[in-house]
């Protein structure tokens, strides 16, 4: 008899799954569960909260701000048997939580090294914008080399990057704008016209950093780059002959910068050229040159007068630093 009654006691006092298991939070209003999504730390962890159970299924799509989608289709299978179904999954995925309409996008980050389809990436971004997105992180392989890639208007973004791997062409119509942006960088980017950069003041007129890192220019040896942006406050140029069109890099351009709330300058890899001009350099700082190797060729009395005119215009600096190049060239 007692041995009943304890067996009911302990009936009893077994705990629900309402009470430990999942069924507990799960029955928690929405606005509690959305702000245990926000406080996650990446886009994989919250859509993994799907699989918890059907009331899990789409919640995270429902969070008012959603402060990043970071997908990278690098980390699928390597097995080509089921390449294909990742990339169609992959595909639908994107597709599906970019057209979500309840997603106000802070951050989009999308990096396909392994997917081609540049119509449906450009699609995705398209709708990256639609959710009024303010930084955006690019990187994939157009189907060709020197494709066109062409961006669309956003007055939301204020930091962009894009890398393409196949050295395509960004293209900038005319009209184009992005007003809020203060971060842009160029990485493996075809740039065919110098007045894409020079034009960046217009598009960009907030711009504070510049990063261009080893895109080809599809100019003449001789011409000169000018950079001249109001706001700009970082420059950052690398040319490190590693883009597969070795003498179209910035290398062969002279360079010419006036940005006269220049904070931070650095200049790697170039060879320095006959015209490397730094004007309006009261602000700047720290400045970073460190040259290719122009010791190659012989060196003409004109890029020696250069260098000394380049360093007495940056002789205020507070940090200065080159190599044994520049300083050989000078001395």
């Amino acid at each position: 008899m007692n041995k009943n009654r304890t067996m009911k006691r302990s009936k009893r006092a077994k705990p629900s799954n309402h009470e430990n298991g999942v069924d507990f939070i799960s029955n928690m209003p929405d606005p509690i569960l959305q702000l245990i999504l926000q406080g996650l730390p990446t886009t994989e962890e919250v859509v993994r909260t799907s699989v918890l159970s059907k009331r899990w299924r789409y919640l995270w799509t429902s969070i008012p701000h959603f402060p990043s989608i970071d997908l990278d289709v690098s980390r699928g299978p390597k097995n080509p048997n089921k390449l294909a179904l990742q990339k169609k999954k992959f595909k639908e995925f994107v597709s599906w939580v970019l057209e979500n309409q309840t997603l106000d996008l802070d951050s989009f980050r999308l990096s396909c090294d392994n997917y081609y389809m540049q119509s449906t990436i450009l699609r995705w971004v398209d709708a990256a914008v639609m959710r009024k997105v303010k930084r955006l992180d690019l990187t994939f392989y157009t189907k060709g080399w020197l494709e066109d890639v062409t961006l669309p208007h956003c007055h939301s973004l204020e930091s962009l990057r894009l890398i393409l791997y196949t050295r395509s062409y960004l293209e900038f119509p005319d009209g184009m704008c992005f007003p809020a942006l203060r971060f842009f960088e160029l990485n493996c980017v075809v740039i065919a016209k110098l007045d894409l950069v020079e034009r960046i003041s217009t598009i960009c007129p907030l711009l504070e950093e510049l990063c261009l890192i080893d895109c080809p220019m599809l100019n003449r040896g001789g011409d000169t780059l000018s950079i001249s942006c109001p706001k700009l406050k970082t420059l950052r140029i690398h040319d490190q002959h590693e883009n597969g069109l070795r003498g179209l890099g910035i290398s062969v351009l002279g360079l010419k910068v006036s940005c006269p709330e220049l904070v931070f300058f650095e200049c790697v890899g170039l060879e320095v050229q006959n015209h490397f001009i730094l004007e309006n350099a009261e602000s700047l700082k720290k400045a970073v040159i460190l040259p290719y190797c122009i010791l190659r060729k012989k060196v003409s009395s004109q890029l020696g007068d250069t260098i000394c005119e380049l360093l007495a215009g940056i002789a205020h600096v507070e940090s200065l630093s080159l190599n044994h190049f520049i300083i050989r060239v000078k001395t």
